[in-house]
């Protein structure tokens, strides 16, 4: 029953399915959710089938050489791209899968005329801010209009002009779109090749035991078929000795090894305070020298002037202190 519908009525189909898909709160792993993806990717991939054996579009023709209703089959590669990445399995291959399919609803939009050339990256970071944000304003704008012509061809049916406009608006929206998530797209697969390039090679080498935290790592030989133990360890996991063990090595090692078993629990000095001092003061941090300290300047006595000049001094020293008692300043003499 599904073979007889147009191509036309099967690909409008397959667009409301997806534009009901995007605002649906389904959970995207659940089986219901996964269901709808897979239809809309059958229908899809029939109407493409379909298109491919008609080889509807060229590069030597225009948008005026075709129908409204022919130019809407040019967002065929746009959804398919769409909705493929919502599919689950390997994500490397779904993301192949859906660049893929962005790749050729850009070439055709191109040999038709229907993108613009994309400005050059400017090199600038405000610059690229701002072409993002201009940029971010035509797809509103766009989205408004496209709103609206939906609007109107709700109302009237018989609205070619509208429906063409609508399409071809439909079209450039879509452009952007692309254009915006192959960016992420490819971002997104180089981390999936990386992630599954890891789960290979460590399906390929089995992970060794980590021996570090022995004390006797390198007593425990390894065999190279199994990665298991050939012998008995010393050491059980609880640090209990497995079987007799001897200290080997010169005499200072014996000594280190000694010296770290049997110490205290806490961290011992490592010098004198004479020798730390000594060691901060050839790294320039204690000054030394320095010489007598100044000795206070005499009056003479038979200079009347100096002597005038300081009993003066003293009586306004005495008159300060007489104004403000030892402690007047602080909160606790403030108190009453």
């Amino acid at each position: 029953m599904q073979n007889d519908i147009s191509l036309g009525a099967r690909f409008t189909r397959a667009q409301q399915q997806l534009k009901a898909l995007n605002t649906s709160t389904l959970a995207s792993n659940s089986t219901e959710y996964q269901t709808k993806v897979s239809e809309i990717v059958k229908q899809l991939e029939i109407c493409l089938e379909q298109v491919d054996k008609l080889s509807l579009f060229s590069s030597n023709e225009t948008t005026e050489d075709y129908s409204t209703g022919e130019l809407k089959l040019l967002l065929i590669h746009a959804y398919l791209g769409e909705v493929i990445q919502k599919q689950q399995g390997s994500r490397v291959q779904v993301l192949e899968q859906a660049r893929s399919h962005y790749s050729k609803f850009l070439t055709l939009c191109k040999e038709l005329e229907i993108s613009e050339a994309n400005p050059r990256e400017p090199r600038d970071a405000g610059a690229t801010r701002m072409q993002k944000i201009e940029r971010y304003k035509q797809m509103r704008t766009m989205e408004q209009e496209i709103r609206q012509l939906e609007e109107h061809l709700a109302q009237e049916t018989d609205m070619e002009q509208v429906e063409r406009e609508h399409a071809v608006k439909l079209i450039k929206l879509k452009i952007y779109q692309v254009e915006d998530d192959e960016n992420l797209l490819a971002s997104e697969l180089e981390m999936a090749r990386q992630m599954e390039q890891m789960k290979e090679r460590d399906t390929r080498e089995p992970a060794k035991p980590d021996t570090s935290w022995r004390l006797d790592e390198h007593s425990v030989k390894l065999d190279p078929r199994t990665n298991q133990p050939m012998a008995l360890p010393v050491f059980n996991d609880k640090g209990q000795p497995m079987r007799p063990f001897v200290l080997t090595g010169r005499g200072s090692e014996r000594q280190e090894i000694r010296d770290r078993v049997f110490r205290p629990g806490w961290a011992l000095p490592t010098m004198s305070v004479d020798e730390y001092l000594q060691q901060e003061k050839e790294r320039g941090n204690i000054i030394s020298g320095g010489g007598k300290e100044p000795e206070s300047k005499q009056v003479d006595e038979d200079d009347y002037e100096a002597l005038d000049a300081e009993t003066m001094k003293q009586r306004e020293w005495d008159d300060f202190k007489d104004d403000n008692p030892r402690g007047w300043g602080n909160r606790g003499g403030n108190r009453g």
